[in-house]
């Protein structure tokens, strides 16, 4: 046996997360570090968008995965915490890990890096007016709003909207800011937050404005079945150019060509929200040079070797939602412990 037979999990989501209970469950410790000040990554913001069921969300899977990680012994957890070194040594590797003004080190036998990913800068698409209008979010934005203020409501004056459109591809395939990939997540996102508020609220009226609809997951077809049979939901494929606002309203307007009648139109809503995409986090230059890892077409982190004990889990190596996250973490706890296998 190698004296040392430990995971170094850099990144505190649902991927390192579930890495580090499936390699617990084989009898392997690991340390998690997270730079942030609490564990759970993106999807620990998410709220639950159940309606008259289960829509899948997978959002109370990472709550109890939480929950479940702080009572395992055999994995310790690092908040506000980053590497800054690392040398590849014969026995293992030295990484230098830095903890406010602290640095020390730690020797892992193997490292897997689930740094995760980071909604598309809505601020960039600046014909949008996202970061200017008050009434135009993200849909990060309104799950936010839906878990921590536990209400729907217009940033602006606090009342409920009444007429809601939803703008998908948002900063994802979009040649113009270089982002070709689809972010393959976006669309059952956006229609699990439709269906949940539809159900709370059967007043307001929602517009789904679309390229195409990304199928993700088993139980897609069911959820867009039920949207599409909904009255109050209407599906336009179609994504408009430029939203105005109107103060005297205080009201949003947005420019769409009808495709049928091959017409310019001009409709109103209370709120918009923009379905973001998803880009690599803010640190992948410095966690991609620090292990001499490279980058995919798309800008996401490409599987090394198995050879070099360095392994990639979750959607920083592409585009995942929460279920397909989990499975390529438990696919990669399992190639750590085949590696560490290898080296007894």
């Amino acid at each position: 046996m190698t004296e040392n037979r430990d995971a170094l999990i850099i990144g505190g989501g649902i991927s390192g997360i579930t890495v580090a209970l499936e390699l617990a469950q084989l009898g392997i410790p690991s340390t998690i570090i997270e730079r942030e000040s609490s564990i759970g990554g993106l999807a620990g913001s998410f709220c639950c968008k159940a309606s008259e069921a289960c829509n899948k969300c997978f959002a109370c899977v990472v709550d109890k995965r939480i929950f479940e990680i702080q009572n395992r012994k055999e994995i310790s957890i690092l908040t506000q915490t980053e590497p800054v070194g690392f040398k590849d040594g014969d026995g293992g590797y030295s990484v230098t890990l830095k903890r406010g003004t602290k640095r020390f080190e730690l020797n892992p036998s193997a490292i897997v890096i689930a740094v995760g990913i980071e909604p598309y800068d809505a601020s960039q698409k600046v014909e949008y007016g996202y970061g200017r209008f008050k009434n135009v979010i993200t849909a990060k934005d309104l799950d936010e709003m839906l878990r921590f203020k536990g209400k729907l409501f217009r940033p602006s004056d606090g009342e409920k909207p009444k007429t809601i459109a939803f703008f998908q591809c948002v900063g994802s395939r979009d040649e113009s800011i270089g982002n070709l990939y689809c972010s393959q997540v976006c669309c059952a996102y956006a229609l699990r937050l439709i269906k949940a508020i539809r159900y709370e609220h059967p007043g307001i009226n929602i517009t789904f404005f679309y390229m195409d609809i990304q199928p993700a997951g088993q139980s897609f077809h069911n959820l867009l079945d039920s949207c599409r049979r909904d009255r109050g939901i209407r599906f336009i494929r179609n994504l408009p150019s430029k939203v105005y606002y109107s103060p005297l309203h205080d009201t949003l307007r947005v420019r769409l060509i009808d495709s049928e009648k091959g017409e310019v139109l001009e409709e109103t809503f209370d709120l918009i929200v923009l379905s973001v995409g998803m880009v690599i986090g803010k640190n992948k230059n410095s966690i991609t040079k620090l292990f001499s890892l490279e980058f995919t077409e798309d800008g996401f982190l490409k599987k090394p070797s198995p050879e070099k004990g360095i392994f990639i889990a979750g959607a920083c190596s592409g585009p995942k939602d929460i279920d397909r996250s989990i499975i390529h973490a438990k696919a990669t706890a399992y190639e750590v412990e085949q590696y560490l296998k290898g080296k007894d």
